[in-house]
Formats: C-alpha cells, sequence, structure tokens
C-alpha cells in the first residue's frame, strides 16, 4: 500500500478550492464559526497542505521531506505565508505594500536556483526535469514566492479578487471565473445577507 493513502487529515486542516497555488498558500488562514484559524498550526497541518498541494508543484517534493518537517519549518512557511498574504491584499485593495514583506519574498524567490534540463527517453517523449540546487522544502517555498511574483505583476495571467461573503477572508482567482465569491457556499450566504438587509431596511420605513 502507497504510504500516507489512507492517512486521516489533522483536524482542522483549510479547506481547498483548487485556487493557483499562491492563492492557495495564503488561503491557509481561514474563519472558523467566525474566528481566524492557522491552517499551519503544526507540522502534521503543514504536513497535509504539501501533500494535498503536490500535484500544483514543479518541485519534486519526496514523502521522506514532508515525513521530516519541524516547528521551525513551519515558523517559515507560516512567515511567507503572511507576508504573501499581506502582498496580495495590498494589491487587491490598492493599499502601499509593507516593504518588509517585499523584501521577505524576494529572499523567499533567491533561496533556491532551478531550472530545466531536457531528458530524452528512447521512444518517449522528451520532457524537462527540474533541477534545483536547494533542498526540497527550501526549494518549495522558493516556488511558491516566485508564483507569488508572477501573480503581483500579472505575469501569471491571475486575477487575485477578494471573496466579498460577509465574514470570508479567501482570495480567489477573479480571472478563470466572474464571480465575486470564493465558493458556491459564500454566494449563498451573502445572498442571504442581501435579502435579509434588504427586508431588515423596508422594515425601519
Amino acid at each position: 500500500m502507497p504510504p500516507h493513502t489512507h492517512t486521516p487529515p489533522p483536524e482542522g486542516v483549510p479547506p481547498l478550492h483548487g485556487e493557483p497555488l499562491p492563492l492557495e498558500f495564503v488561503n491557509t488562514v481561514f474563519p472558523v464559526r467566525g474566528v481566524l484559524t492557522d491552517g499551519f498550526r503544526t507540522p502534521d497541518h503543514l504536513a497535509w497542505w504539501l501533500r494535498s498541494c503536490r500535484g500544483s508543484l514543479v518541485t519534486p517534493l519526496p514523502d521522506d521531506a514532508v515525513d521530516s518537517l519541524s516547528a521551525v519549518d513551519v515558523q517559515s512557511f507560516v512567515m511567507l505565508r503572511d507576508a504573501s498574504r499581506r502582498l496580495i491584499d495590498a494589491f487587491v485593495n490598492l493599499h502601499e505594500a509593507d516593504s518588509w514583506d517585499v523584501a521577505h519574498l524576494n529572499r523567499a524567490i533567491t533561496m533556491d536556483r532551478c531550472w530545466p534540463l531536457l531528458c530524452w527517453n528512447a521512444g518517449e517523449r522528451p520532457v524537462a526535469v527540474h533541477v534545483t540546487t536547494a533542498a526540497p522544502l527550501i526549494a518549495v517555498q522558493s516556488e511558491i514566492a516566485h508564483a507569488t511574483l508572477l501573480l503581483l505583476t500579472g505575469s501569471s495571467g491571475v486575477e487575485p479578487k477578494a471573496c466579498t461573503a460577509p465574514g470570508c477572508v479567501f482570495f480567489f482567482d477573479h480571472a478563470r471565473s466572474r464571480r465575486e465569491w470564493c465558493s458556491t457556499g459564500c454566494g449563498n450566504r451573502a445572498r442571504a445577507a442581501r435579502h435579509y438587509a434588504r427586508r431588515h431596511h423596508h422594515r425601519d420605513y
């Protein structure tokens, strides 16, 4: 049996919406009954997220690297996540970015050098194999930081937007769908809130 096939997720993992990698990364801060929750609370939580998003990564991420996650690794991912979240929030809301967040993202990008090599096996289609100079967990952070840079500079085709549903803190790719909410559930809540507000307004008159 493949490792981790039936490993249950730890309690309180962040929801996954299938968003582009930088948005899925910053959406690991999420509300639970009105209270913001950190989806990277422990190494187990971060390990679950990395395994769940491994298909979105170019960087190879072997199981032994994920299994060896430490509290220091968690803190490193959290710092990058929080800086990236503030940068995307500033971008979406047309605010000035904090210089520390910009510097932190740039530092994370430079933690790794990654380049593709042509791999040609007889009888098979040529493929690009990515080679990296960094340990897998460092390389993953660098890849996410670089993807965030492409998002913020308009080079990725992703159009980040903040969900307008009451109490939601998620970002989503507005370019993929011209919706105003990150999910159907948030859309239903937003419509219900508008309906309630209209009825309440009419009662006041």
